[in-house]
């Protein structure tokens, strides 16, 4: 039986045209992507497009890649312009239908590593809700710098790399997506029905 291809042998097959050295990076990156594609477009079938195009990006244009560097920056930088192509196609639709948070939790369950524990369900479920609408209201551009610091723990120069976009531009996004952001959290707390005391 053949032994997996590890990173280093994946990249330069997938550079050399092997399909097998990029269904290894498929493989290893694929679940990554969609994490970051997917609070970006709130959209499940969205993200999954994201990143699927992404990797064919990636096969079109592997000999752009500088094989001294590591292969997710330059990936992520793919995944965030198709996330961000998507988003701008469907500016005429919401980019949550509402009441839909209810089923995020399902969708990332699918994607995560292990499965949740009852208790994780019980304790994270409501506060992720209250998160998915707030996250609703902001504009891509300030999506994808939120998920890409908070979820990718990148710096602003990363980010902007990331982006395409200049340093100032991705202070700009954080500053006016956390001040939204407390904004929504705030209201949607207000008017969250109090606990009565057992």
């Amino acid at each position: 039986m053949e032994h997996p291809l590890d990173e280093p042998q994946a990249i330069r097959r997938w550079r050399e045209g092997d399909p097998e050295g990029l269904a290894t990076l498929v493989h290893r990156y694929e679940l990554r992507a969609l994490r970051v594609a997917y609070p970006i477009l709130q959209d499940r079938m969205d993200a999954e497009d994201a990143a699927q195009n992404a990797f064919l990006r990636a096969w079109q244009h592997r000999h752009r890649f500088d094989p001294e560097r590591p292969f997710w920056p330059w990936f992520l930088r793919l995944v965030i312009r198709e996330s961000q192509r998507i988003a701008g196609q469907r500016r005429s639709r919401p980019a949550l239908a509402p009441g839909s948070e209810k089923d995020l939790w399902a969708v990332e369950t699918q994607w995560k590593d292990h499965d949740p524990l009852p208790e994780e369900i019980a304790e994270q479920n409501e506060s992720r809700e209250a998160l998915w609408r707030a996250l609703r209201g902001l504009s891509p551009a300030q999506r994808t710098a939120v998920v890409l610091r908070y979820y990718e723990d990148l710096s602003e120069r990363e980010i902007a790399e990331a982006m395409g976009c200049s340093v100032g531009a991705v202070k700009h996004y954080l500053y006016e997506a956390r001040q939204r952001l407390r904004l929504a959290l705030k209201s949607i707390e207000a008017s969250s029905p109090a606990v009565p005391d057992p």
